[in-house]
């Protein structure tokens, strides 16, 4: 264990171990239940190296390999670990992986696309932080039939809150159904505000009925169907880093 500037923060160490969240870890190292080489430490910060050990509940932390997936969530599922009112998740699809895994993101309880999952903490902070502008593409069927003002306002920014305008979006209609009055289009964004694709159609007038996550980075769902899940390869992942990178 050490006091000074080498190593990784406890919290982050257990946490990418794919033990649990880092909020969770840090509730263990404060409630005394973490041990360093037979210490305990309850300070948060507190940086270990390699060759520490570390203790959870006594129980010795063991060190799982990074797993990256890509996965095609079906729509009325929470993209969470569990449910304290026993609403359906996304975890029953991974019952056959025994590493703790949890999802980069989310998406809305009746989204449905591509979501990433894995058990390493570095990759997901990369991939979530705002400050990167990864594109993410969503297709939207929204109510309505779209007019040139408002695909406009969408390109430019849309105000969903008193003080939040979204940043410029790209927009591709897709199909104009005048029978059903509807427009399917493909909106791409980088930001990951609450209901942020929701909340920008309703600043338009429209409504989104229906939304699927349909890309991210270089990342799609061709060969999914809702519910299938398939390893993300190692130049998929480079790739997908790479546009941190940038």
């Amino acid at each position: 264990m050490t006091k000074n500037n080498q190593g990784q923060r406890l919290q982050k160490v257990i946490a990418n171990a794919g033990y649990i969240a880092r909020r969770k870890a840090e509730l263990l190292i404060t409630s005394g239940k973490v041990k360093v080489n037979d210490q305990v430490v309850t300070t948060l910060g507190t940086r270990v190296l390699p060759n520490d050990v570390i203790k959870i509940n006594n129980k010795i932390l063991e060190f799982n390999d990074y797993l990256y997936f890509i996965f095609y969530k079906p729509v009325n599922c929470l993209t969470t670990l569990n449910d304290p009112r026993n609403r359906p998740t996304i975890m029953p699809y991974f019952s056959k992986i025994k590493v703790r895994i949890y999802p980069v993101g989310r998406l809305d309880f009746d989204t449905s696309g591509l979501l990433l999952m894995t058990n390493d903490g570095d990759f997901s902070n990369q991939i979530l932080h705002p400050k990167y502008k990864i594109d993410k593409v969503y297709q939207v069927t929204c109510q309505g039939l779209l007019s040139q003002e408002q695909i406009k306002q969408l390109t430019k920014g849309v105000q969903i809150a008193a003080t939040i305008i979204t940043a410029p979006a790209k927009v591709k209609v897709i199909k104009t159904d005048f029978q059903t009055e509807t427009t399917i289009i493909n909106l791409t964004i980088h930001q990951g505000y609450k209901n942020q694709v929701k909340r920008m159609l309703k600043g338009v007038g429209s409504k989104v009925l229906t939304l699927k996550r349909i890309a991210i980075g270089n990342l799609n769902l061709t060969g999914l169907k809702p519910g299938d899940y398939r390893i993300l390869t190692t130049k998929e992942r480079q790739d997908l880093l790479s546009l941190v990178s940038q």
